[in-house]
């Protein structure tokens, strides 16, 4: 029997990849050293889907506070009222919340968490090569993208899920029971993944989403729909629209 392999920071979990060496979809067990817990790791691309499943925690929810999914009929009603104009409805908090700590946590570290700003530029359009036939990574643009987005502030979301304990405890009951998530909000990809550690390795919590949005543009300053962005360095270029938000992951 293969022992899973063993880390001891955040940079052990979720690594940094570069698009010169994708790390490609793998599902492996990690073993956090420092919390002698064993996590489930995927590094599968997000998809469109995701990011509406978690939108309503990133668009209404406070941070580090724990909620449960809204009613389908109650998100309608909010997106109705911002449709119109008017204040959304507050999403409840959960009251009185027991989050359990999982035996063998699930972390996705998506593209949000292990793409680095200064990633390899590769789709050149302003002719930095004199070599027609070149096809590897420009480094002018690789040096101007990463510039740009080290000058552009972000913020990486982490959504944070696991079950709420039955109340009295009843063991084993509470893996039946309902999930509830919390959102956190980081400055930069190494503060969203040292969280991602310390939540799965301490306290057993689900990373269960990530992306990335820029500052300012977020919907707390904006009413308009989201916009996935293809490449992280997108979100330093200025937007098309002054409503959209832009989301990468």
């Amino acid at each position: 029997m293969n022992l899973p392999e063993v880390v001891q920071s955040h940079a052990g979990l979720i690594p940094v990849y570069y698009s010169a060496h994708p790390g490609g979809e793998t599902d492996r067990v990690i073993r956090l050293g420092p919390f002698r817990r064993n996590v489930f790791t995927t590094t599968h691309r997000a998809q469109p889907a995701d990011f509406a499943e978690y939108e309503w925690l990133i668009r209404y929810a406070t941070p580090e506070t724990w909620y449960e999914r809204p009613g389908r009929g109650l998100l309608k009603h909010m997106a109705t009222l911002e449709a119109s104009g008017c204040e959304p409805v507050d999403i409840l908090p959960l009251h009185n919340p027991r989050p359990v700590s999982l035996e063998t946590p699930r972390v996705w570290a998506s593209a949000a968490l292990t793409t680095p700003t200064d990633d390899d530029i590769y789709d050149c359009s302003a002719g930095h090569s004199v070599d027609g036939e070149y096809t590897g990574a420009c480094a002018q643009c690789t040096d101007e993208k990463s510039d740009a987005l080290d000058a552009t502030p972000l913020l990486y979301c982490l959504i944070l899920s696991t079950s709420q304990a039955s109340d009295p405890f009843i063991h084993g009951a509470h893996f039946n029971g309902r999930q509830i998530y919390k959102l956190v909000k980081c400055g930069s990809r190494e503060a969203a993944a040292a969280e991602a550690f310390y939540a799965s390795g301490v306290n057993g919590w689900n990373v269960t989403f990530s992306c990335v949005l820029r500052v300012g543009e977020t919907w707390e300053e904006r009413s308009g729909a989201a916009e996935r962005v293809n490449e992280l360095w997108n979100l330093a270029e200025d937007a098309e629209s002054e409503s959209t938000i832009r989301a990468f992951y």
